[in-house]
C-alpha cells in the first residue's frame, strides 16, 4: 500500500516537471511549421519531385521513386522541373536564409546579394551537379535532352593590396598617359566635316566619321543601325544532359526554346568592349549546332514566340527610332526554316492595317496550332508627348460626366492598362492576308479550334456600362467573327449572363451561353437560337445563393 502511495506522488511529480518543460507556443514554434510547395510526378509515372517549405527558414527538395526505393533530399532546393525523358531533375537552390536575411539587414546591392546556385540529379543516382551564381534556366517543353542557363554578372574583384611607393618606371607611364589623353582631347575638339539639322529643331547634330560603320552589310534584311543598348547581357551555357557537353552565349538578354524541333532563339545585347557591337536574334539548332543571324542592329525585341513544330518563329522589334525620339513604332518580324534571316511581316504601312493602327507592343503573340495563322495585337497610334511644356507649370484637372463609362476613379485606376490595351489580328500565312478581328467597339475575341477555327466569338458591353456603377454587372452582344474575312455577324443582344471558351465548339460553329434572367442555357447553331434546358424541371442554378441580383 505504501509502495503504490510513493509510486504515485512520483508520477505526478514527473507529469508536472515535463508540463513545465514544454515549449510554449510562439512565433519560433509556427516559424517551422511545414507544408508541401510544388509537387510533380514523371511522364512514366515512377518519380516524384516535392518541396518540404517551413513558414521561415530554408526548405528541402525531396526527389522520390513512387515505389519509394530510392530517395534524396536536396536543401534549400526550389523551382524543380523533370525533363520530358523522365531521366533528370533540374532545379535551383536558394541561398541559406541566414545569409539572405543578413545582407538585407546591411542593405546591400542587388549585386552583392547571395545569389542562387544551379543543379542536375540523373534520377535514381546520388550525386548532383552544381553551378552557382545561376539566374536562371530553361528547358524545351516538348523536348529532352538539353537545358539552358544564365549566369549571373561576374564578380568584379576590389584590390585590396596595400600601396606601394611609385617607382620611377610608374611616374614616368604616368607623365605619358597624361601626354596621351591631352592629344585625344586636342583631336576630339577638331572640327567636324559633316552636320545635319533637323527640320523641327534648331539644334545642330553633328556626325563623327565613325557614321561610316553605322551600317553592316552583313545584317538581316530590312535591319537598322543599332542605336541604343543599355543592358550588356550576361553568359549563356547550353548543356547537352546526354553528354555533359557544353556552349556558352555571351551577352545574352533573352532566351527562348521551341516546343518541338530542337531550336534556341538568343537576344544578345551589345559588347561593352566593342563599339561597333549591335544588339543581335539569333537562332541556333540544337541538333545540327547551326547558328542563324536574324537581326542585327536595333533598340529592342520582345513576345518571342514559335510555332507548335518549331519551324516558324515571329517576335515584335523596335529598330528604327533615335534615343530621344518621342514616338517608337514597333514591328513584327518573321522566320521560318530555309530563310537567310528574318523578315519584315507587318507594319503600321501593311496593307490591311486600319488607319491610325500600328502593331502594339504589348498584344499577345501566338501561332495557330496548324501554324498557318500568326495572332498579335494592334493599337491606335499615340501622339507625341508635347515637350514644350514645362511639366511643373502644368496643371491637372480630372473631368467627369454622368454618361461615361466608369466613375472616376475607376478611370485612374484603369489607365495603365488602357493604355496598354490591343486588339486582337490575325495575318493568314498561307494567303499571306492580314485581317482585323477585334476593335474599340469588340474588343473581347475568344479562339477557337486552337486558332484554326473559321468562326470565333466577340463579346462586348461597350456602349452598357454605365448601369454597372448601380447594378455590378452590364449586358453584353455576342458576335460570330467570320476569321477568313474578319465580317461579323450579331448573336444575341443584351445578354445578362455567362459566357466563356468552354460554351464553344471547337470549330466555333456553335455558340452556347447561360441566360441569367431566362436560367437556362441557350445555343446559336449559325442560323437560330435554341433553348436547350427548357424542358429540364430541376433548376440550373443555385437555389442557396440569395442576393439582390438575377
Amino acid at each position: 500500500m505504501r509502495f503504490r502511495f510513493y509510486l504515485t506522488i512520483c508520477l505526478i511529480f514527473s507529469g508536472l516537471v515535463l508540463n513545465a518543460q514544454k515549449k510554449p507556443l510562439d512565433h519560433t514554434v509556427y516559424d517551422g511549421w511545414q507544408r508541401i510547395g510544388e509537387r510533380m510526378i514523371s511522364n512514366d509515372g515512377k518519380w516524384v519531385v516535392y518541396t518540404v517549405d517551413p513558414q521561415e527558414g530554408d526548405n528541402e527538395l525531396v526527389i522520390q521513386s513512387s515505389d519509394a526505393k530510392y530517395k534524396k533530399t536536396v536543401s534549400r532546393g526550389y523551382n524543380a522541373v523533370i525533363t520530358d525523358d523522365s531521366r533528370f531533375a533540374i532545379f535551383r537552390i536558394k541561398p541559406l536564409f541566414k545569409d539572405t536575411r543578413d545582407a538585407k539587414i546591411k542593405k546591400k546591392k542587388p549585386d552583392e546579394m547571395p545569389k542562387d546556385s544551379f543543379a542536375i540529379v540523373e534520377l535514381g543516382k546520388d550525386s548532383v551537379w552544381k553551378v552557382a551564381r545561376v539566374k536562371g534556366y530553361k528547358t524545351p517543353e516538348k523536348e529532352a535532352g538539353w537545358v539552358a542557363y544564365q549566369l549571373e554578372k561576374s564578380v568584379e574583384k576590389k584590390d585590396t593590396d596595400k600601396k606601394k611607393p611609385e617607382s620611377a618606371d610608374k611616374k614616368i607611364a604616368d607623365s605619358l598617359t597624361k601626354v596621351i589623353d591631352s592629344l585625344q582631347q586636342v583631336i576630339q575638339s577638331a572640327p567636324v566635316k559633316k552636320k545635319k539639322k533637323h527640320k523641327d529643331e534648331d539644334v545642330i547634330a553633328e556626325e563623327s566619321d565613325d557614321s561610316l560603320f553605322a551600317i553592316d552589310p552583313a545584317d538581316a534584311e530590312g535591319d537598322d543601325p543599332s542605336t541604343s543598348a543599355t543592358d550588356a547581357g550576361t553568359d549563356l551555357v547550353l548543356r547537352n544532359l546526354e553528354n555533359g557537353q557544353e556552349k556558352t552565349f555571351s551577352n545574352v538578354l533573352e532566351y527562348y526554346f521551341s516546343k518541338k524541333g530542337g531550336k534556341l532563339v538568343i537576344e544578345q545585347g551589345k559588347n561593352p568592349k566593342d563599339s561597333l557591337s549591335k544588339v543581335s536574334v539569333t537562332l541556333y539548332d540544337l541538333k545540327e549546332a547551326k547558328t542563324t543571324v536574324l537581326s542585327s542592329g536595333g533598340n529592342e525585341f520582345k513576345n518571342f514566340v514559335f510555332s507548335e513544330d518549331g519551324s516558324q518563329l515571329a517576335y515584335l522589334a523596335e529598330r528604327d527610332a533615335k534615343p530621344k525620339e518621342l514616338q517608337k513604332f514597333y514591328k513584327l518580324w518573321y522566320y521560318k526554316t530555309g530563310m537567310d534571316s528574318a523578315g519584315l511581316l507587318v507594319d503600321k504601312n501593311a496593307v490591311g492595317m486600319k488607319l491610325g493602327m500600328t502593331v502594339s507592343e504589348y498584344g499577345n503573340l501566338n501561332f495557330s496550332k496548324s501554324g498557318n495563322r500568326l495572332f498579335f495585337g494592334t493599337a491606335p497610334v499615340q501622339p507625341p508627348k508635347d515637350t514644350t511644356l514645362v511639366e511643373m507649370d502644368l496643371v491637372k484637372l480630372d473631368v467627369w460626366h454622368y454618361k461615361d463609362d466608369y466613375l472616376q476613379t475607376q478611370q485612374l485606376f484603369n489607365l495603365q492598362r488602357e493604355l496598354q490595351k490591343n486588339y486582337l489580328a490575325v495575318y493568314h500565312l498561307d494567303k499571306q492576308e492580314l485581317r482585323q478581328l477585334a476593335s474599340v467597339e469588340l474588343p473581347n475575341v475568344l479562339q477557337t479550334n486552337e486558332g484554326d477555327g473559321d468562326q470565333f466569338v466577340g463579346v462586348t458591353d461597350v456602349g452598357n456600362r454605365i448601369e454597372s456603377q448601380w447594378t455590378g454587372n452590364t449586358k453584353k452582344d455576342i458576335y460570330a467573327i467570320n476569321v477568313n474575312d474578319g465580317s461579323r455577324k450579331l448573336v444575341k443582344k443584351d445578354m445578362i449572363g455567362v459566357i466563356t471558351p468552354q460554351y464553344i465548339s471547337p470549330t466555333g460553329k456553335y455558340i452556347m451561353w447561360y441566360d441569367s434572367k431566362a436560367r437556362n442555357y441557350f445555343a446559336w447553331d449559325g442560323n437560330t437560337t435554341r433553348n436547350l434546358t427548357e424542358k429540364i424541371k430541376y433548376p440550373l442554378w443555385n437555389e442557396e445563393n440569395d442576393m439582390p441580383d438575377d
